[in-house]
């Protein structure tokens, strides 16, 4: 299966329906609230995202090395290779 990374923040409805989105299919996910990390990893976490043309938008989710802006969960089963 594909690595799957969420990069959220902890307040955003938006990316709590995206965490549960993965967390309800029992789907291996690395869940980073930019907004609970100190100042070093969020320029890590930023970094990140900008290589994989994410700006300062959430959810931002990193399916193998596909990025999806927001909450897709059409888009997410797409790339996974899963059932809508």
């Amino acid at each position: 299966m594909k690595t799957v990374k969420v990069f959220a923040l902890s307040t955003c409805p938006w990316c709590k329906k995206t965490k549960q989105f993965f967390q309800d299919r029992k789907i291996p996910a690395e869940f980073f609230d930019y907004d609970l990390a100190g100042a070093r990893e969020q320029e890590e976490l930023l970094a990140e995202m900008e290589r994989f043309g994410g700006g300062n938008s959430f959810p931002l989710v990193l399916i193998g090395e596909e990025a999806v802006e927001g909450y897709d969960p059409d888009q997410f089963c797409d790339l996974l290779e899963i059932p809508k």
